[in-house]
């Protein structure tokens, strides 16, 4: 494409021109590259998960607050046409209350997703950290918090290698999340898709309110609206790439902060890790989550 590419990061960030970056590195990498952008004064957009424990995701937030940048983290979901209509219809009061949302997310085995790309990392624990369910789940996870309008407030969960043989990390989730305004949010995740899926990643959502129904399907662009007298269907497109880089832009020009921020994507991140420890354990895990207890979070004994 004619762009100039650098072996190694430091390099890129060093040139004065540009204003911000997007991180994009195995998430045991994240807390350092962000550092050296950071130092360099740059904005940021951190792939999620933004760190593999809360005390990594609070140091990367220090350090954009210190250096006086933007620090964003691109869950896609928030920009998905739907849910926006969703979000607008809970806050307006016109979808009445919010009951309970359902999200299914499933993706090809990462080994398995066609094209040249090299997606291999994702299934060694130690550069990824979690298997499927972190990498493919991150997402709805926020999208659940989002649409709450609210903090989790407890989590169960079952997480583990069930698909593939010889798996070294997680390969499917099930988690359901109390929040602490009383919705109820569950979340199947991970990599379920088999080779014949015709898309290699796709997102469900079923949304109960007090008064309407709504049903999002994200491979075939469908989106039903239930009403008490109405059915509305809908199709739409994918656009949610071009929205969240967007908005990392206009955020950075208009200086102020993203419309996710990093404590979006710790709060994200806390509840994972919470779905693995209930995992582990058995029992139901409680949000007043410490960093403590997420820094000895071990994903391996999921596998």
């Amino acid at each position: 494409y004619g762009t100039r590419y650098y072996a190694d990061y430091r390099e890129l960030l060093a040139r004065d021109e540009l204003t911000g970056v997007f991180v994009g590195t195995e998430p045991t990498r994240h807390l350092e590259v962000v550092a050296e952008a950071t130092a360099h004064g740059k904005h940021v957009l951190c792939d999620k998960p933004i760190a593999l424990t809360l005390a990594e995701a609070d140091e990367i937030i220090n350090l954009a607050q210190e250096a006086d940048v933007k620090l964003m983290v691109p869950f896609n979901p928030r920009f998905q046409l739907p849910l926006i209509k969703v979000k607008a219809a809970l806050e307006s009061g016109e979808a009445g209350e919010l009951v309970s949302v359902f999200a299914i997310k499933y993706g090809k085995l990462p080994t398995k997703i066609p094209g040249p790309a090299d997606y291999s990392w994702l299934v060694d624990p130690q550069q990824a950290g979690g298997g499927g369910f972190l990498d493919i789940g991150i997402h709805a996870v926020d999208a659940l918090r989002w649409l709450a309008g609210s903090e989790a407030s407890r989590v169960y969960a079952h997480i583990g290698a069930s698909l593939y043989e010889g798996l070294p990390v997680d390969d499917i989730g099930t988690m359901t999340v109390e929040f602490e305004n009383g919705v109820v949010g569950a979340l199947s995740a991970g990599w379920a898709n088999p080779d014949s899926y015709p898309t290699w990643l796709d997102v469900r959502f079923e949304i109960l309110t007090t008064k309407e129904a709504f049903l999002i399907d994200s491979p075939y662009h469908d989106y039903w609206c239930y009403g008490p007298d109405r059915a509305e269907r809908q199709y739409w497109w994918r656009r949610d790439v071009d929205g969240l880089v967007n908005e990392f832009a206009r955020a950075i020009l208009e200086d102020r902060q993203p419309a996710i921020s990093g404590e979006d994507a710790r709060a994200a991140l806390a509840i994972a890790l919470a779905a693995y420890d209930s995992s582990a354990s058995g029992e139901v895990v409680a949000l007043n989550y410490q960093v403590a207890r997420a820094a000895t979070c071990n994903f391996k004994q999921l596998a």
